[in-house]
């Protein structure tokens, strides 16, 4: 395995932030619309077969496209943010031009659709998951680039519908969870053997975890095989531990009443935990890290929870690949 890089955000300053002034509600407006005509002027101008073409013929003597990435919005309501309505509608199964990605000297190109995670989970959406993937595999081709990724719950929807064969996503973001772990042991002063009970590991990211996790003694948490708050592992009570929670956003509001001070907390799952969650933590004594991702840059960029760095799904391996973790409370 390829050595990997780590850093760590800032811990947040103690002392309460000063409160910075909201923007006028006519300027946000404003650089919304912008922000949407943008990548409006982007799909018509720059989304042409016979362009990318082009690009891939340059790049496959260059070099510089490493990657092409499928993103998709949280919700309708986010997606609104970054597009039209009307073009919601339209690129629901059509990836569009949405952004570049800058990491470790190498780019990689954004892809968008508007369908969310209700409309990939319905069996009546296979064809259309099919031909997403599709034209992905015929954008990587078309562009140059070595590889191909895609967002969320994407890879595993894909992988269980035997759409895809492989989820290079799934693996790398394995290894950042597992350097993230071994960074945040260091900074809490925490042994190899601290037990990790990983939420959701025995989902598709979260079997990778497990077999990667090398040295801790694991125990494994998952819904999805019936398990519940009664398969907790409470004889760890008031020892150190660590909660890893790569399942649902919610997942850790459902256990932290079964938490014992110390217990630290680490989340790989947007968005963060919520400031009500962090509260809970914090008066629990426990402390809370994020896994923002991999250092890079995009354009535009992602949303706060990202600062710094791209979504583990969106980056490829290298071997200067620095992972982002940032402590929240």
């Amino acid at each position: 395995m390829r050595e990997h890089a780590v850093t760590t955000a800032r811990k947040l300053h103690p002392r309460r932030k000063k409160k910075v002034p909201r923007r006028p509600r006519w300027w946000r407006a404003v650089k919304s619309f912008l922000r949407r005509g943008g990548l409006e002027a982007l799909n018509v101008f720059v989304n042409h077969d016979w362009l990318f073409w082009i690009v891939g013929a340059i790049n496959r003597r260059v070099g510089l496209i490493e990657s092409v990435f499928l993103v998709y919005p949280a919700s309708e309501k986010y997606g609104l943010a970054y597009a039209f309505p009307r073009r919601l509608r339209k690129n629901r199964w059509s990836p569009w031009p949405a952004g570049l990605l800058w990491q470790n000297g190498k780019l990689g190109v954004m892809f968008s659709i508007s369908a969310t995670n209700d409309h990939f989970l319905d069996p009546q959406n296979l064809d259309n998951l099919r031909r997403v993937t599709e034209r992905m595999e015929r954008l990587r081709v078309l562009l140059g680039a070595r590889g191909k990724t895609f967002a969320g719950i994407l890879p595993g929807v894909l992988h269980r519908n035997r759409i895809i064969n492989e989820s290079p996503e799934a693996n790398l973001t394995a290894v950042a969870v597992c350097k993230a772990v071994e960074l945040v042991k260091a900074k809490e002063s925490l042994d190899r053997q601290t037990p990790v009970i990983v939420l959701g590991g025995r989902g598709f990211i979260g079997r990778r975890v497990v077999t990667l996790l090398d040295g801790s003694p694991v125990h494994s948490i998952d819904v999805a095989d019936g398990q519940n708050r009664r398969d907790w592992p409470g004889h760890l009570s008031d020892q150190p531990a660590i909660v890893l929670n790569i399942t649902r956003n919610h997942a850790l509001a459902d256990y932290i009443d079964q938490m014992w001070p110390g217990t630290v907390v680490i989340n790989e799952v947007y968005p963060e935990p919520s400031p009500e969650i962090l509260r809970r933590l914090r008066r629990k004594g426990c402390p809370c890290y994020h896994v923002v991702g991999v250092k890079a840059f995009a354009l535009p960029p992602f949303p706060a929870a990202y600062r710094g760095a791209i979504p583990c799904c969106a980056a490829w391996n290298a071997p200067q690949m620095q992972v982002v973790v940032r402590r929240l409370n």
